[in-house]
């Protein structure tokens, strides 16, 4: 099962996942995904994982993917759970290959929130965002 968590941070999403994820878990996370993608320059994934005990069909969790135009807007990843099981972690680092990912033992879900609060390392909107260096240099040329 799949569900949106409720975080009041613009450019955070959450997912609470739990028991055998379904086709139906893996739409609702990719679209779900997708348009705060698309909505922000820079995105955030938080995940509460919860007795996860499999997928299906398991192939297309197995090929799950982002649009590789999107892979650099996410920057870090939370992982919340605990015997968060091996396979699992697998695919969340191959469904975001280019991001920082944490993981933290369900009592820990108050300090990984902090953690992806933080700092981001790339220029974005949000929380502990950096201001875009090059913003305004075309400018400055131009004088």
């Amino acid at each position: 099962m799949q569900e949106l968590l409720d975080l009041p941070d613009a450019n955070i999403i959450g997912f609470h996942l739990s028991d055998t994820l379904t086709e139906d878990d893996y739409d609702g996370f990719v679209s779900e995904l997708q348009s705060q993608l698309e909505a922000h320059t820079t995105t955030r994934v938080f995940l509460e994982i919860e007795d996860v005990d499999g997928w299906e069909p398991e192939e297309q969790w197995e090929e799950l993917g982002l649009d590789i135009r999107h892979v650099q807007d996410l920057d870090k990843v939370a992982v919340v759970g605990d015997d968060v099981w091996e396979p699992l972690m697998d695919k969340v680092e191959l469904l975001f290959p280019m991001s920082q990912i944490q993981s933290y033992d369900s009592d820990d879900r108050e300090e990984a929130l902090e953690w992806i609060r933080g700092d981001m390392d790339v220029p974005g909107i949000g929380p502990g965002s950096v201001p875009d260096p090059q913003a305004g240099a075309q400018d400055e040329d131009d004088e």
